[in-house]
């Protein structure tokens, strides 16, 4: 037992002087220009994986200064590709505390490269880049200019054409605000569906939901038929022969099957669910149980009766 406390403080006590010797040569190490250390010379002098020499840096008793780089555009195109080429090469599924690491080798906030990373591998224009480049352009740059300042979109056309779909985003008008449907209006909605619903053709329907409802936009009212519709409306044989062909066509891709029958992917999953409930149903059958059963119905013999018949 002494032997292996002996053995844990030994070991303790050599990652503790490794790590002090790790952070006085970041300090050494620190390029003020570059702002961040170099970190594989520190790998090479410690004859250890860039990773744990990392994880062995204690940044409270460093004295380098650590950036905060809270938006894209405070990142270099250099600082970018370094990170994205760090993240790539040592992560496959970057965690919490991976990008701690990524934070140290950047000396970076980890937050701050969680967020310049996500933006580069994701290519999307943020508020604050669109207000950049917006200022680049006010400016005179010409936007091979600009895209090598950000060049986070592998081509300069998806990057011209990420900042005009971003414009015209910021200039639409903005969304009505949301009205509640109260159950009066969903029981007018119900009426509606009964009267002017045809399977797969709403227009009527939607033509005078419109006229019942002037205030709602056309996307609100269409949502409630939808979820209204799939409630009120009866399973018929022709729904389930239908799905049942698309299911053939496109297989279990419930939401593609649920826009050809002009209904929800629930409605399309619903009508499924009680095609094969009748098909096992059938299937259970003998043909001359059928032919009883058909009998029966025929000369309007009564359940009871038909069940004895036919024994079960």
């Amino acid at each position: 037992m002494e032997q292996a406390l002996a053995a844990d403080n030994a070991r303790l006590q050599k990652r503790i002087e490794q790590s002090a010797r790790v952070t006085q040569l970041a300090d050494r190490a620190y390029d003020e220009q570059r702002g961040r250390c170099d970190w594989e010379s520190i790998a090479r002098d410690m004859d250890m994986p860039l990773i744990e020499c990392l994880r062995l840096f204690d940044a409270s008793l460093s004295t380098v200064p650590m950036r905060s780089l809270h938006n894209i555009t405070d990142w270099s195109a250099d600082e970018l590709l370094t990170l994205k080429s760090f993240v790539t090469d040592h992560f496959s599924a970057v965690t919490v505390n991976e990008w701690r690491l990524v934070g140290v080798y950047m000396n970076v906030e980890h937050n701050d490269c969680s967020m310049a990373y996500s933006i580069y591998t994701f290519s999307r224009i943020t508020p604050d880049l669109y207000k950049a480049i917006t200022q680049h352009r006010n400016d005179g740059l010409k936007w091979k200019d600009i895209f090598e300042k950000y060049p986070i979109f592998g081509t300069l056309k998806l990057f011209y054409n990420a900042y005009y779909r971003s414009k015209e985003s910021s200039g639409s008008k903005p969304k009505a605000p949301h009205i509640k449907w109260s159950d009066a209006d969903t029981c007018k909605i119900k009426e509606l569906v009964q009267t002017y619903y045809k399977p797969g053709n709403r227009r009527e329907l939607l033509i005078q939901a419109q006229k019942a409802f002037p205030n709602r936009s056309k996307g609100s009212i269409r949502g409630r038929i939808g979820q209204t519709k799939d409630k009120v409306m009866v399973i018929t044989n022709d729904d389930m022969d239908c799905v049942n062909k698309l299911v053939d066509v496109y297989g279990k891709d419930w939401e593609r099957i649920g826009h050809e029958i002009d209904g929800t992917a629930r409605r399309a999953q619903r009508i499924w669910s009680r095609h094969q409930e009748r098909q096992n149903a059938t299937l259970a059958w003998t043909d001359d149980e059928l032919d009883t059963l058909r009998k029966c119905i025929r000369d309007g013999v009564g359940m009871a009766e038909a069940s004895r018949l036919i024994g079960t």
